[in-house]
């Protein structure tokens, strides 16, 4: 009886450690391995006089290992607009993953809306077009799969391609209303980066120099503007680049400031910004908020100086006056809106690197077509008062007309465009290459011809005199002025 009470026990220990569910007296331990991590990032293809392109992802899961993985629940949509990643890329979150080969993405859509400028009328005005899905449900196939290793990091792009989305009438190239999404999902799961984010912005929640992996400077706490998380925490390193009005690094860096940033994920899960742009506070507490949105009418005293401008409305961080206006004026986001400025409204633009001819924003040279951030100084009052304006970058679509300049290297120079946009009256204007100026889908200058289309993106600045840059691309007065970071060629 004694020895059957002793075996008994041993017996099942065995048994167990054989199922590798525990162990007993040195029998082996199973432990699943540690989950890594995905970044989502999203993009979108550029298309031509849409302003905005809202839509909500209800869900995305990915398949293909075990029971679905979500990287977007239903708990937590996240609502997009994919016109203001046209060429530029964001981060819609992060997930938890567990280890294995995931084949396929599973998405969820619903409530699209889309805006388009009007711009027969002075100034242009701004149309919602009613569209309908014409499906709410789609499943992508990754190709290549998506590899998710133990405690790494991998990178999902989901790339919304807008143009070829939107249903055309055959011969009249209008919109039928009807949107079948067409959306393209890479993949990266080697590193050393997994994937950039060119467009991600929001407001600061903390700031910290303390605890840090090894080769960064600090950190900060960034509460996004969009996407599924509430916020994601930045870090900095000895190449991060902090521009703004006296900062010169993190330590300048304070809680409750708007940020915009160029940041790139690593395969250890790191977001590490390239370029942090520093604006203003904003909170609600304050009642500030960024504006964001596109110059679309100015109007100017007889020295040529802005002192008024209407502007497309994008955004808002946070969201201080939008309801009050949209209750009290019939809209505010996705609205033409009229804003004022005064001699003691104060002009940056920063984006230092990308603005290699060292232009000046200011009064003089404010203007139609460029991307701004506009900080208030009313809640109650309309037009708006703008304090603070702030120029960002933005993509510009047009077609190849002339060369200008083409340095040795192949990549420096000058082009003349010509933008597909009514904004610009079928004006030309310049556009500036440098050595690191990425030449995407041709070899660099010599490769552009009249068609396709091609899509700038950089730093854009209205021009009221004429100028020559430093290697002698030209331009003539009035006109604009693109410094181009990307010079991409779209497919026909």
């Amino acid at each position: 009886m004694y020895r059957q009470n002793v075996t008994l026990p041993r017996v099942l220990c065995g048994l167990l450690a054989t199922l590798l569910i525990t162990g007993c007296a040195g029998g082996p331990v199973h432990t699943p391995p540690a989950n890594g991590q995905v970044v989502f990032f999203d993009t979108d293809a550029p298309v031509c006089g849409v302003e905005s392109f809202w839509i909500t992802i209800t869900s995305a899961n990915l398949l293909g290992n075990g029971s679905p993985v979500p990287l977007v629940s239903s708990a937590n949509p996240a609502r997009v607009d994919f016109a203001r990643l046209e060429d530029f890329t964001s981060i819609l979150g992060t997930a938890s993953v567990r280890p294995g080969t995931y084949t396929q993405l599973q998405l969820a859509l619903t409530y699209p809306e889309l805006i388009v400028l009007n711009t027969s009328t002075n100034p242009p005005t701004t149309q919602l077009v009613d569209v309908t899905l014409a499906t709410t449900t789609l499943a992508i196939t990754l190709n290549p799969p998506l590899v998710v290793s133990s405690s790494a990091t991998s990178g999902l792009m989901m790339d919304f391609n807008l143009p070829q989305s939107l249903q055309v009438e055959g011969g009249t190239g209008q919109m039928t209303g009807t949107l079948t999404p067409q959306i393209t999902i890479t993949t990266s799961s080697s590193g050393p980066t997994v994937g950039e984010a060119t467009s991600l912005y929001g407001v600061v929640q903390s700031v910290s120099t303390k605890n840090l992996p090894s080769g960064f400077t600090g950190s900060f706490a960034l509460a996004v503007a969009d996407g599924t998380q509430p916020t994601l925490t930045i870090l900095s390193n000895a190449g991060t680049v902090f521009e703004g009005d006296g900062v010169t690094g993190i330590d300048n860096l304070s809680a409750g400031t708007f940020v915009e940033l160029d940041a790139t994920a690593n395969i250890s899960g790191q977001i590490i910004a390239q370029i942090v742009d520093e604006e203003e506070q904003a909170s609600f507490e304050t009642l500030e908020s960024a504006i964001l949105g596109e110059i679309i009418g100015v109007t100017r005293d007889s020295s040529g100086n802005a002192t008024a401008f209407t502007m497309y409305v994008a955004d808002e961080v946070p969201p201080v006056i939008q309801d009050y206006f949209e209750n009290n004026y019939g809209g505010f986001i996705g609205a033409a809106f009229p804003f004022t400025l005064a001699a003691s409204s104060k002009y940056f633009t920063n984006w230092g690197a990308w603005n290699q001819q060292a232009f000046t924003f200011g009064p003089q040279t404010l203007g139609l077509g460029e991307k701004v951030a506009v900080f208030h100084t009313s809640t109650a009052a309309v037009p708006v008062s703008a304090s603070q304006v702030f120029l960002r970058p933005r993509s510009a679509m047009g077609n190849f007309k002339a060369l200008q300049v083409a340095g040795s290297d192949n990549l420096t120079g000058g082009f003349t465009l010509a933008p597909c946009s009514g904004l610009f009256g079928g004006k030309p204007f310049t556009v500036l290459t440098y050595a690191d100026t990425v030449f995407s889908g041709l070899s660099g200058l010599s490769g552009l011809t009249s068609t396709p289309t091609l899509d700038i993106t950089g730093v854009f600045f209205y021009a009221p005199t004429s100028g020559t840059a430093n290697d002698g691309a030209t331009w003539t007065a009035p006109t604009w002025v693109m410094q181009a970071r990307e010079v991409h060629q779209l497919p026909n």
